[in-house]
C-alpha cells in the first residue's frame, strides 16, 4: 500500500497573504502629525488595510479545517484519533517560538526600552502568558507595552482551540459532527449578541472559536463525494462571486457594520463562511490561474508565517527607531516606503533564522500523518 503525506500547498499562499494584510495594517507608524493625516497615508493606512486585522479571522478558519481534515483522516485511517500524539505535534510546532517571543517580551524588550533612554511600564501579567490565556490578559489589561507581546493573543485562542477539539472530535461519532460545529457556531453568535463590547468580541475566545468551527466544516464537506463535487462544479462566476465578496467585506467592513447593528453579531461568522469557500476552493476546487499554489514566493512566505506572524512587531519596532536615528522618518515616502519595506525585510530575516535554526530541529520530531489514498485531491 502506497502512503503519501498529506499537503495542501495552496494554504501557504492564504496564510503568506493573510500575513501582509496584517503586516500592513500594523504598519505605516508615524507620530507627525502632518504626516499621520496626510490623505494618501489614511487611504491606504485605514481604507485599504484599515481592515488587516481579518488576517487573523482567517488564520482561525484555516486553523480550523486543517486540524479537523487531518483528524479525521486520522481517524479514518486508523479507526480512532491519539489525542496525546496531536497534543504533542502541536507542542512541537507551537511553544519554541511563542516561548521566546514571551522571553523577548517580558525580559529582554524592557531591557531594549532602557537602553534607549525609555521608561518600561509593562501591565502585562507573565501568568497568562505561561499558559496560553494571553487574549484574557488583553481584555483585563489591555495593550502590553511590548508590541511583540500583543499579537500573541490569536495563538492563545489557537492553543486553547487544539486542547478540547480533539477530545470531542475522539469521543462523538462522526454523525454528529455537523451538529457539533453547529453548535460551536451558534455558541459564537449567541455570545457576540449578548456582548455589545466590540474588543471581547475580536479576542474572546468564544467569539473566535466560530471561525474554526466555520473551517472544520469546510474539511466535513471536501470530505463528502456529494460535498466534493458540489466544490467542483462551481461556475467560474459564481467563484469570482466568491472573492469579489469576499473582498468588498475586508474594504468596507467598518462601514457595512457600523451602518446595521444587527449585522455586528454575524459578520464574522459572514467573513468566516466567505473564509472556509476560499480556502475549499484553493484546496479542492478547479484552479486556474488563482491557484495559490503556484507561487514560490508565496510559498515560502507561507511556510514560516508562524514566524513572520509572532515576529513582525519586532521587525515595525526596530525599522521605526532605525529610520528616527537616521532622520529618515521626516517625509511622508520615508513612512509609506522605507518603513516597510525596511520592516518587512527584517521580519522575513528573523522568521528565517527563527524557523531554521529554532522551529526546525523541533519540527523534525514530528511524526507526519500519510494517508492511504494519495495527496489531497487537487
Amino acid at each position: 500500500m502506497r502512503y503519501q503525506r498529506i499537503s495542501f500547498p495552496a494554504l501557504d499562499g492564504i496564510r503568506a497573504l493573510c500575513f501582509l494584510v496584517i503586516f500592513f495594517f500594523h504598519g505605516f507608524y508615524t507620530e507627525r502629525p502632518e504626516l499621520r493625516d496626510d490623505p494618501l497615508r489614511k487611504f491606504v493606512k485605514v481604507d485599504l488595510f484599515g481592515n488587516g486585522n481579518l488576517g487573523v479571522n482567517v488564520f482561525f478558519v484555516l486553523s480550523g479545517f486543517l486540524i479537523t481534515f487531518l483528524l479525521l483522516e486520522e481517524k479514518a485511517i486508523r479507526g480512532r484519533i491519539d489525542v496525546p500524539r496531536f497534543w504533542l505535534r502541536r507542542i512541537l510546532r507551537i511553544w519554541p517560538l511563542y516561548y521566546a517571543c514571551v522571553l523577548f517580551g517580558f525580559g529582554l524588550f524592557p531591557l531594549f526600552k532602557s537602553a534607549m533612554g525609555q521608561v518600561a511600564h509593562e501591565g502585562a501579567q507573565l501568568p497568562y502568558y505561561l499558559f496560553f490565556a494571553s487574549n484574557f490578559d488583553l481584555l483585563l489589561n489591555g495593550l502590553p507595552d511590548a508590541s511583540s507581546l500583543a499579537v500573541l493573543w490569536s495563538i492563545a485562542v489557537e492553543e486553547q482551540f487544539y486542547l478540547f477539539w480533539p477530545i470531542l472530535l475522539a469521543l462523538l461519532p462522526e454523525r454528529s459532527y455537523p451538529w457539533l460545529f453547529a453548535f460551536v457556531i451558534l455558541m459564537s453568535l449567541v455570545f457576540r449578541w449578548s456582548e455589545p463590547d466590540v474588543d471581547r468580541n475580536e479576542v474572546h475566545t468564544l467569539s473566535c472559536i466560530g471561525d474554526m468551527a466555520m473551517g472544520a466544516l469546510g474539511a466535513l464537506l471536501v470530505r463528502s463525494e456529494r460535498g466534493l463535487l458540489w466544490i467542483r462544479t462551481r461556475t467560474r462566476p459564481q467563484v469570482l462571486l466568491l472573492y469579489f465578496a469576499f473582498g468588498l467585506v475586508f474594504l468596507l467592513r467598518h462601514e457595512l457594520v457600523d451602518a446595521n447593528g444587527p449585522l455586528r453579531v454575524i459578520e464574522r461568522s459572514l467573513v468566516a463562511a466567505l473564509a472556509m469557500g476560499i480556502i475549499i476552493h484553493q484546496t479542492h476546487g478547479v484552479k486556474r490561474r488563482s491557484d495559490l499554489g503556484r507561487w514560490p514566493v508565496l510559498n515560502y512566505l507561507g511556510r514560516i508565517s508562524y514566524g513572520l506572524y509572532c515576529l513582525h512587531m519586532i521587525g515595525i519596532l526596530v525599522a521605526i527607531q532605525i529610520l528616527a536615528r537616521s532622520g529618515l522618518d521626516t517625509r511622508l515616502w520615508h513612512v509609506m516606503l522605507l518603513q516597510p519595506v525596511l520592516a518587512l525585510t527584517l521580519t522575513v530575516i528573523l522568521a528565517a533564522l527563527s524557523h531554521r535554526f529554532l522551529e526546525r530541529p523541533f519540527l523534525k520530531l514530528k511524526v507526519p500523518l500519510y494517508t492511504r489514498t494519495g495527496p489531497p485531491r487537487p
